[in-house]
């Protein structure tokens, strides 16, 4: 039987070991505090059935402003250096950030929220501090999802009463 490869070591693969590092120990940690609270409060009890879906979006939160927020800061801090002095290339150290890598850079952070996107998460649930935010932006979530799939299908029988004239 073969096991499903966790989507946080997808997303880590081919980091740097200090950053992949990082974003692994993070989420053991808010993944062990997010079992917890869905075990011992009420509050949260309603994510007990969804434990796979909370992993997938807690590992893509985590990469989100590990990496992705990183790199769209990167993007916009060469859109402003770039237009202010005049210059289409900045050397930081060694490595020189051109107008291509700028466009690659900037290709990822787009790919990642049409990923988003794609499967309708709104961009708020990847923004948080506490993994007590993070869960009710869940229930938030799975809520008008669980309306929005009701509403779709009591406004297909509804139609015609709906008509003005």
């Amino acid at each position: 039987m073969t096991k499903d490869t966790p989507i946080i070591n997808i997303l880590t693969y081919q980091l740097p070991y200090n950053l992949a590092n990082q974003i692994y120990n993070e989420y053991q940690s808010r993944l062990k505090e997010t079992n917890y609270l869905i075990e011992n409060y009420k509050t949260y009890k309603s994510l007990r059935d969804s434990s796979r879906t909370i992993e997938l979006l807690l590992s893509l939160s985590i990469f989100h402003r590990r990496v992705i927020t990183n790199l769209d800061g990167a993007v916009k801090f060469y859109g402003t250096v770039t237009k202010k002095g005049k210059t289409d290339t900045i050397r930081i150290g060694s490595y020189d950030l051109t107008f291509e890598e700028k466009n690659k850079i900037l290709a990822v952070v787009i790919n990642f929220n049409h990923l988003l996107e794609r499967f309708s998460i709104p961009p708020i649930v990847m923004e948080y501090h506490e993994t007590r935010e993070f869960l009710k932006k869940i229930i938030t979530l799975k809520s008008e999802l669980q309306n929005g799939n009701k509403e779709k299908r009591e406004g297909n029988k509804n139609n015609e009463e709906d008509i003005p004239f």
